[in-house]
């Protein structure tokens, strides 16, 4: 059988409004099978994930890895659409829990695994760290609200020399030409999730995955302010009022603003190219620029002001990534109170259990 293809997404995502989440789009509440997997850092529940979800793919199922925004290297969740299964991490600051027990979803405690007399002995420490970690991420998310606060200046400016009649014009091209043909009505549905997320590593992204696989995509690129995420709002609208469904991937620094979207049945995607995710994708079927629509005398005039909001958003937004990257070092430290008193053989053995259920599941289907 062929290797299956892993597809790398976000969540949830650290973002002005704190750690916002998407997971109840991870897989639907019926599906076959969800395992929420419970424990402490350093317990192991992202290498089970990890582990699981290759192991699956190399049997030649598809793969969707979900990853950790406050540690991109780290999973929150693996999907294998075919058999309807998904792997969720239940912990802070993403609890989850099951919602149909037994018919669908259980849960798988790594916290059996552990040595308590010995975690005990770790009790000062671990409360220290925890605390640490809770108000570094804190501060990173004021850091980073007051960031988007320079932002939202940033895009006033470019809004005040907007020729929206230019902007509407582009829109309805593209919404033409992806729809060209499509005349059915319906009701869509749409899945959100995020493609980057802010994380220890800055900025990061796997559109790779989920941008380029597709047989064509049109790329909107401007500032800050000039329709982007509109335009790509009017495109999931009227895909969803045409009766097909959407991918919806957002913004970290905006959660509710939609900056990548993907359409299955009409093999289009939609990504907007602005730092810090410039796209250039091979599979390029049209380019939409944006800046065409600024009025230039307008934006010489407040050239001042968005240069200033651009260095100051820029300071502020790596001051917070700074903080993110050390709750990862202090949550790396944490773990070190819990790898030493694990039992991992006998983790070993509840994946090798777990995976001949799953596996099990394809073949009875």
């Amino acid at each position: 059988m062929a290797q299956g293809t892993i597809r790398h997404v976000f969540p949830g995502g650290n973002t002005p409004k704190g750690f916002f989440s998407y997971y109840n789009y991870i897989i639907p509440p019926d599906a076959r099978r969800i395992f929420v997997l419970k424990g402490g850092p350093g317990t192991g529940k992202s290498t089970f994930m990890k582990r699981m979800g290759q192991a699956l793919a190399d049997l030649g199922f598809a793969a969707e890895f979900h990853h950790c925004s406050s540690d991109n290297n780290s999973l929150d969740g693996v999907v294998i659409p075919a058999l309807e299964v998904a792997f969720i991490d239940g912990t802070a600051p993403h609890v989850v829990d099951p919602k149909h027990p037994g018919c669908v979803d259980e849960i798988l405690n790594l916290g059996a695994f552990w040595n308590e007399p010995k975690m005990v002995e770790n009790k000062r420490s671990i409360l220290d760290y925890t605390a640490e970690i809770a108000g570094n991420f804190q501060r990173a998310y004021r850091l980073l609200s007051a960031a988007k606060s320079l932002y939202d200046d940033w895009e006033a400016v470019n809004v005040r020399a907007m020729d929206f009649a230019a902007a509407n014009r582009k829109a309805q091209e593209l919404l033409q030409t992806v729809f060209a043909g499509v005349d059915s009505v319906g009701c869509g549905k749409v899945r959100k999730l995020f493609g980057s997320a802010i994380s220890p590593d800055g900025a990061v992204n796997y559109l790779y995955s989920i941008i380029d696989v597709m047989p064509k995509c049109y790329v909107v690129k401007g500032e800050p302010g000039t329709g982007k995420s509109t335009l790509l709002q009017k495109v999931l609208d009227a895909a969803v009022t045409r009766g097909l469904d959407v991918e919806a991937f957002y913004c970290p620094l905006d959660p509710e603003k939609v900056e990548h979207l993907v359409i299955p049945a009409l093999g289009v995607a939609c990504t907007t190219s602005s730092e810090p995710h410039l796209s250039d994708p091979a599979n390029a079927a049209g380019v939409l620029d944006m800046n065409e629509c600024l009025v230039g005398a307008t934006v010489a005039r407040y050239a001042d002001i968005a240069a200033y909001d651009r260095e100051m958003f820029w300071s502020l937004f790596h001051r917070c990534v700074s903080h993110i990257k050390l709750s990862k070092k202090l949550h790396d430290d944490l773990e070190t109170c819990y790898i030493p008193n694990m039992d991992f053989s006998a983790i070993e053995g509840l994946w090798q259990q777990t995976l001949d259920r799953v596996v099990a599941y394809g073949k009875s289907k």
